[in-house]
């Protein structure tokens, strides 16, 4: 398994990543960091139209740069596991991808930087309308609550600072109408919501941010 996955991953990742590079280019080991295993259950779309998240089937969010999508799906399609090196928030089930690979055994590829999701600003895409159940918290890197993954994998995320004011329609189970602008595709679906509510025809505006103490 070890050889077969030495001359696999040469030849694929390098066309699909220009943000990550093999482990063996770089000064120190990866396979040092802590390691996380879990099994896809789906990627999740941001509201600019691309994927910067995973979600594995035991429960943890694992956050990557953008650009590194289709490096980590080629590895690891949906239902197929992953080994992903990284740190995991104090606070929530929520890992920074530094390296991943197919298996622990295989040449682990290096993602070159961290990556926070700090941009928040309105996308400029459609508006859309959304409602379902709350299948987990969306969480950014350092574990903050700052939206929500519906259980069809849309995922409603709320402006900075905004979301502690909606905590009880962000919890696992709880009922969730949103709207706002976003983007729904082959990547998924994900908006930055304007308005929010139980139920589409009870939607308010999101509270502003509580003030700086």
């Amino acid at each position: 398994m070890r050889r077969r996955a030495a001359l696999v991953l040469p030849v694929a990742l390098p066309l699909l990543l220009a943000g990550a590079a093999r482990a063996a280019e770089f000064w120190f080991d990866p396979t040092q960091l802590p390691s996380f295993t879990g099994t896809v259950e789906r990627y999740l779309a941001n509201p600019q139209g691309g994927s910067d998240a995973l979600l594995f089937r035991e429960g943890p969010q694992v956050v990557f740069p953008p650009d590194v999508a289709a490096a980590v799906r080629q590895v690891a399609p949906v239902g197929r596991g992953i080994v992903v090196w990284g740190i995991r928030a104090r606070s929530a089930p929520v890992i920074t991808m530094l390296a991943f690979a197919p298996a622990a055994d295989a040449v682990p590829t290096l993602v070159d930087r961290f990556y926070w999701r700090a941009d928040r600003q309105p996308p400029p895409g459609r508006t859309l309308d959304v409602a379902g159940t709350v299948r987990a918290p969306f969480y950014e890197s350092q574990g903050q609550v700052v939206g929500a993954i519906l259980e069809d994998g849309t995922v409603v995320m709320l402006p900075p600072g905004t979301a502690e004011a909606h905590r009880d329609l962000l919890k696992p189970g709880a009922r969730l109408a949103a709207s706002g602008s976003g983007s729904e595709g082959p990547q998924g679906r994900a908006l930055l919501a304007s308005r929010i509510g139980e139920r589409p025809e009870a939607l308010r505006p999101v509270a502003p941010p509580a003030p700086a103490r």
